[in-house]
């Protein structure tokens, strides 16, 4: 049998395959609020099974983390990393149908997760049982890690993989997520920002105080406003001492990867409804902001009276969300430690940091083989290479397989995906398109 016996097996399964999406989008396993966790892994892991993987549920302080491989005792070795948890749907008066029970419509499937990150969960599955059904050798060996924590910043992830280093030592690997330009052209991320997210508080009065007596009692929302100011400048520069010491240029290699990509400025300024970008950025500037510019962005605030109408109230407490992304050598425990250093030095020693999380950035290199490979098996199966990022303005837990394997991220998302949005969805072309691409994939790595 050939890599086309497995492409026509995955064609031929098509309603199968969307059957399974379903199966998994159901279980609402929403990692932020502790909800069907297990039952997802244990799903996932049925599928791995009847697919030929020996898989494993391995147990954490939170969610478990899926691991599952078959060698084949191939000479090069295949890593997907993927994650079973999803965003909450909220809001869900604004989703057209149920978020957790699939529906097609206009050639899309929709449904929480669908795009982030469970289609691409059972389209890497079902390559896998499109070999075994079809009598394909498989041409490499393959590890799956599938965690549920990923949506939270993967806390409990660093812990296990302590141990696990040996499963992650692999000629190349498949990120979670994937996506397309507005043209359709597919799209490569070989790396992801780091971040810092803290949780401001400022607890300044025993209770809510009447306003009148606003003349005379210390304001918790000014304190902390205050506070959030000192931090950036209007001119978007980060004021924490330090803040960009070890902040890393990009490479030659880099620029001349992202000199290919068009950001669709006037697309952009459409979308989002603006006249202008921060700081007037434009051309190679906004791209190199895109892609290797750390931030600093207030993610919520809350204080005092939320509802209809008015309510007289000094409020007692104020509480902020802050975000820092943070690109390659930026540690977030010493960003967190020059951002406490900064809030006393500025006075402000009562607003304190109630808890935080986050992970350093990672990338791997533009000019890598794997990275070559993946070109070509897009060219295979969409007629064009990918635009290649060398990293995405997002985050996630990459560092923590930066010295085990070269990652990219590809997979079965579009422009419209919506992911985290209401009305997450995938459109069933790109998604079976992009099965097919993994199946091609492995086929070159066993030629490699």
């Amino acid at each position: 049998m050939t890599i086309k016996d497995v492409l026509d097996y995955i064609d031929e399964n098509a309603d199968n395959i969307v059957r399974d999406i379903k199966r998994l989008v159901q279980i609402p396993s929403i990692a932020a609020q502790n909800e069907g966790l297990f039952e997802a892994a244990q799903l996932v892991r049925t599928m791995l099974v009847r697919s030929g993987v020996e898989a494993r549920l391995n147990p954490t302080k939170g969610a478990p983390v899926l691991t599952a491989q078959r060698d084949v005792g191939a000479k090069r070795t295949l890593l997907f990393y993927d994650h079973y948890d999803v965003q909450p749907a909220e809001p869900l008066h604004e989703w057209e149908s149920s978020p957790f029970d699939l529906e097609e419509r206009d050639g899309r499937i929709y449904g929480r997760g669908v795009a982030d990150n469970k289609g691409d969960i059972v389209s890497r599955i079902w390559v896998l049982r499109a070999f075994q059904k079809t009598n394909t050798p498989l041409p490499v060996n393959v590890n799956f890690l599938i965690e549920g924590e990923e949506e939270i910043s993967s806390p409990h992830l660093p812990d296990f993989l302590q141990t696990q280093t040996d499963f992650l030592k692999a000629d190349g690997g498949i990120w979670e997520f994937g996506s397309t330009t507005p043209d359709a052209t597919q799209e490569a991320w070989l790396g992801l920002k780091g971040i810092l997210y803290v949780q401001l508080e400022v607890d300044l009065l025993s209770h809510d105080a009447h306003s009148s007596t606003a003349c005379i009692l210390p304001a918790a929302p000014y304190q902390l406003v205050w506070a959030l100011n000192s931090l950036k400048d209007q001119e978007e520069q980060i004021q924490i001492e330090g803040f960009y010491d070890d902040v890393k240029p990009l490479t030659k290699a880099e620029k001349k990867a992202i000199d290919k990509v068009d950001l669709r400025e006037e697309q952009k300024l459409e979308y989002y409804g603006i006249e202008g970008f921060v700081r007037g950025l434009t051309g190679d500037e906004l791209k190199e902001a895109y892609y290797n510019a750390p931030t600093c962005n207030i993610c919520g605030l809350i204080s005092g009276y939320q509802g209809d109408g008015s309510m007289t109230v000094l409020p007692a407490k104020a509480t902020a969300k802050v975000d820092f992304r943070l690109v390659e050598e930026q540690k977030p425990e010493d960003i967190l430690e020059k951002l406490r250093a900064h809030l006393d030095s500025h006075g402000f020693t009562d607003v304190k940091i109630a808890w935080h999380e986050g992970y350093p950035a990672a990338k791997t290199p533009v000019n890598h083989r794997f990275v070559e490979i993946v070109k070509q098996a897009t060219q295979q199966i969409f007629d064009h290479e990918p635009l290649i990022h060398p990293t995405s303005p997002g985050s996630g837990p990459l560092y923590l397989f930066k010295d085990y394997c070269p990652m990219v991220s590809v997979g079965v998302g579009d422009h419209d995906s919506r992911a985290h949005a209401p009305n997450e969805s995938v459109a069933l072309e790109t998604f079976f398109k992009a099965t097919r691409r993994v199946a091609v994939i492995m086929d070159l790595m066993g030629k490699w």
